[in-house]
């Protein structure tokens, strides 16, 4: 007799002879495998559908193979089992048992080697517990960062404060001269006239050097006031909201007015270029501030090891905005230098006094109170250059004061 195959079946009877068709064993049997197949099929789409939707899920490819190889074999070797009842395919029911088998077995060796990554993967719970105490830390950061850059601007300010009051010492300091000179020749002249020993020489010298002393007082005493007057401005905006229309050229020579003390004895050049009737609306203590920041960053990074250098500043206007372009002739920087320029705490003067936080404060004032954008273009040995642009008025507030300049 010819030896059967697997897919033989006239050499056996169906399986329900076994249980000589008695019809409660026979349905309960029939009914128990198709429902377990049908819940495996089930199981399967659902284990399909969930590794579709989360893209995040980590070895995708295990949650397949246990729910679509071994649920579909499973399924298919409970409903195989039904049809044997009738149809007594035992061949294709040993292949698809072993065919569950193997890839039961392959799953049972694979889920080993995976459990220790799903052990360490976190829970909802315990990410909620991290992602707190990172927004935690994440407020503290911004908070201390807030502190750092209001004591950046107070530093600069202070830095101000001790330049002007270093360059009011000068005038002063002649004006006070040139007044006790005028005291001596008032007290020589008024001892004479006591004793009636006035002659026309004696007065018309008098007359000479009191007339110089005079003109030195005034000069210096004027000179001096004129410091005072624009510093009183340029700090007051900085430490104040003072929303006006202003000339733009005017407040900024005021500033580098004031700042013309850090450039003392030595040979750097300041230079603008404006029109003289370009008139801005805003908050003038942006401008300071941004200007102060691009200045000192120039003296102390730029022009270091330096014995010249010069300061551009051109302000043009485009379609309603401000081009404001400032340039230096300082040593420039390297690219990665200068795509990290306006981040937080980013500093070549690492440990020797660099806060990391001047250019910072230049970007927000731009991007932020301005409304505008900034970009910088530098290289190694040809001086760095920031271009600004900001529109002219941005008055959105309608609560805020509009003084004219």
């Amino acid at each position: 007799m010819a030896s059967s195959s697997f897919f033989t079946n006239n050499d056996f009877m169906p399986h329900g002879m076994c249980y000589l068709w008695q019809a409660d064993i026979l349905w309960t049997s029939v009914i128990s495998d198709v429902l377990t197949a049908l819940a495996y099929f089930s199981i399967t789409i659902a284990v399909i559908t969930f590794v579709r939707r989360r893209k995040d899920l980590p070895y995708p490819w295990f949650f397949l193979l246990a729910g679509s190889v071994i649920f579909v074999a499973c399924g298919t070797s409970h409903l195989v089992s039904a049809i044997v009842i009738w149809e007594p395919i035992y061949g294709i029911s040993a292949i698809v048992k072993a065919v569950t088998a193997i890839t039961s077995l392959a799953t049972g060796i694979v889920i080993w080697v995976v459990l220790p990554f799903f052990l360490r993967f976190p829970s909802p719970s315990m990410l909620t517990s991290k992602n707190e105490k990172l927004q935690d830390t994440l407020d503290k950061l911004k908070s201390t960062q807030i502190s750092l850059v209001e004591s950046r601007k107070m530093a600069s300010l202070g830095g101000l404060v001790a330049g002007v009051a270093h360059e009011i010492n000068t005038p002063l300091g002649v004006a006070l001269t040139a007044t006790s000179q005028l005291e001596d020749l008032t007290e020589k002249l008024a001892s004479r006239f006591k004793l009636n020993n006035i002659t026309r020489k004696n007065f018309e010298q008098f007359i000479d050097n009191a007339g110089d002393c005079i003109e030195l007082i005034s000069r210096n005493l004027n000179r001096t006031a004129d410091l005072v007057s624009s510093f009183k401005e340029v700090a007051v905006d900085q430490s104040n909201n003072n929303l006006r229309l202003y000339n733009l050229k005017d407040y900024v020579s005021k500033i580098l007015a004031s700042l013309k003390p850090v450039f003392k004895d030595t040979s750097y050049q300041l230079a603008l270029n404006c029109q003289d009737d370009t008139e801005l609306w805003g908050d003038p203590g942006d401008i300071a501030q941004i200007i102060t920041n691009l200045v000192m960053n120039s003296l102390i990074h730029g022009f270091e090891n330096a014995d010249d250098g010069s300061i551009n500043i051109e302000i043009t206007t485009q379609d309603q905005n401000i081009i404001f372009t400032y340039k230096d002739s300082g040593c420039g920087m390297n690219m990665e230098s200068t795509k990290q320029i306006f981040e937080p705490f980013f500093t070549t003067k690492r440990g020797k006094g660099g806060s990391g936080l001047g250019m910072h404060i230049v970007f927000n004032l731009v991007t932020q109170s301005l409304k505008g954008t900034i970009d910088c273009v530098s290289d190694l040995g040809k001086g760095t250059q920031f271009i600004l642009k900001f529109p002219l008025d941005k008055r959105n507030d309608l609560t805020a004061v509009i003084v004219d300049h």
